[in-house]
């Protein structure tokens, strides 16, 4: 998995070469125009279209929407391209979806190693785009990231290729200081080592498509209980439930410097209140010059962090044991 976070800037690339060539073969089909895109995946296949949400939504001539689970909404119609992720195409919500979009002839785009997916896209005759391996499927979200970014590039929808170039600029510039170790991330170790449970914390709208990423990773490579929230929301709910506990729970709240003046005096008034109350907090370092930049920051000092954090606990960072016997579960019942 080590080797895998250290291919950061080679699949960002490789997603993006991805791109030209998949345009070249199937660019005269993809709709011109567009007003609205669905990104559709579930775990790991579906976070970079979270992450690509985060800057759709900044633009406001374009109606992004995610959808992660196996029903299609009734507002996606012929008017929206739908970009379809799933690593393994054998995703039985995903697949759920795609074969509905196939019957309602709905605009798709398919990215897949293989599998169901792939095998429904040339069927149907849908454009799909087949992504190389990696050792695990959340370790495919640079080839995923590269692709869907310089596809929505070359359809003129957002500067994907520059935001691209800057998380792997970002990457370049900040893996050999997470490839330090355990004394790199020792402050972050030592907090929060002893933790079979931890919140992770992020702002809506800002990072939390990036804080997701964090979770599932925390979850999968740490085998940690982790769990998502959001601020400010939590503010008006949540942060109650620190009044009072047996133990000190613990929380990773993911910021940047891009934020708006009310914002960040919250996180500030936020931070001293759990502080005060004995909580154990630590704030992830803010690293990069641009907002993306400090974005992607998100991700990759998760990535390794949650690396070294299961290296610790001495877990076996690679394997979904419960995962994949969920799936079995499913198998068993019928779910294909």
């Amino acid at each position: 998995m080590l080797k895998e976070l250290a291919l950061w800037p080679q699949k960002i690339t490789a997603g993006l070469e991805g791109a030209q060539d998949f345009m070249t073969q199937y660019g005269t089909r993809i709709p011109k125009n567009i007003k609205k895109i669905a990104f559709v995946g579930m775990g790991g296949s579906g976070i970079a279209g979270r992450i690509i949400k985060t800057f759709l939504d900044k633009k406001a001539d374009i109606i992004t929407q995610t959808i992660d689970t196996n029903e299609l909404p009734a507002n996606i119609g012929t008017d929206t391209i739908v970009c379809v992720t799933s690593y393994s195409g054998d995703t039985w919500e995903t697949l759920d979806v795609l074969r509905e979009l196939a019957h309602r002839f709905i605009p798709t785009i398919v990215l897949t190693h293989g599998g169901g997916a792939a095998l429904l896209a040339e069927t149907k005759n849908i454009p799909l785009w087949i992504t190389p391996e990696s050792v695990t499927p959340r370790s495919a979200l640079g080839n995923f990231l590269g692709f869907w970014l310089g596809v929505l590039d070359k359809l003129g929808i957002i500067e994907g290729e520059k935001i691209a170039h800057i998380f792997r600029d970002h990457a370049l510039t900040f893996i050999p200081q997470f490839e330090q170790g355990e004394s790199y991330f020792k402050d972050f170790l030592s907090t929060v080592q002893h933790a079979d449970f931890f919140h992770l914390w992020g702002i809506r709208d800002v990072n939390d498509a990036m804080v997701y990423r964090a979770q599932t990773q925390f979850n999968e490579n740490s085998k940690v209980q982790s769990v998502l929230a959001v601020f400010p929301e939590l503010n008006h709910n949540l942060i109650n439930g620190f009044e009072q506990y047996t133990t000190n729970p613990c929380i990773l709240f993911y910021t940047t410097e891009f934020l708006t003046a009310h914002i960040s005096k919250a996180v500030d008034a936020t931070s001293e209140i759990l502080k005060e109350r004995g909580v154990l907090l630590y704030k992830p370092p803010v690293l990069g010059n641009t907002l993306e930049g400090q974005l992607f920051n998100t991700i990759l000092w998760s990535d390794y962090a949650s690396y070294y954090l299961g290296k610790i606990r001495g877990v076996d960072i690679e394997a979904v044991k419960v995962i994949t016997k969920l799936k079995e579960a499913l198998k068993a019942k019928g779910i294909k």
